[in-house]
């Protein structure tokens, strides 16, 4: 599963909507908003993004959340101009790991790149949980 497809599922099923009703609400096919809420298909464009949004009905706080959860499960990514060659080396390290890591090493690293933004959810978690 990706953060997009437990999203999906979770409001389709706080709308009492089996699948096949919110595809024909969307003019879409069943089996793809199974394999988006399986994360078989990486999230729609967002013309689809935007129809999810008028016919789930979707508050401020939950578009939000779609916005941020479909970005989070793109399975590719486009690196930006003017890397430098240490950021390419650990892009392609980490590359290497996806799928290997332990939480404990997550966390770790998802605190260190906090510590460049200091109005970073993780940062703030983090001191209060100490």
């Amino acid at each position: 599963m990706t953060p997009f497809g437990v999203f999906l599922e979770k409001i389709r099923r706080s709308r009492q909507l089996r699948q096949k009703q919110l595809a024909v609400d969307l003019g879409i096919n069943a089996s793809y908003i199974s394999a988006l809420e399986t994360g078989r298909k990486e999230p729609p464009s967002r013309r689809v993004l935007e129809r999810l949004i008028a016919a789930l009905d979707l508050s401020d706080e939950e578009q939000t959340v779609l916005w941020e959860s479909a970005e989070q499960s793109q399975r590719s990514i486009q690196l930006p101009d003017g890397m430098r060659l240490s950021e390419f080396r650990l892009v392609n390290e980490l590359r290497k790991q996806l799928g290997k890591l332990d939480e404990g090493r997550i966390t770790i690293m998802l605190d260190v790149l906090a510590l460049n933004n200091p109005n970073s959810k993780q940062l703030k978690t983090r001191r209060t949980d100490m």
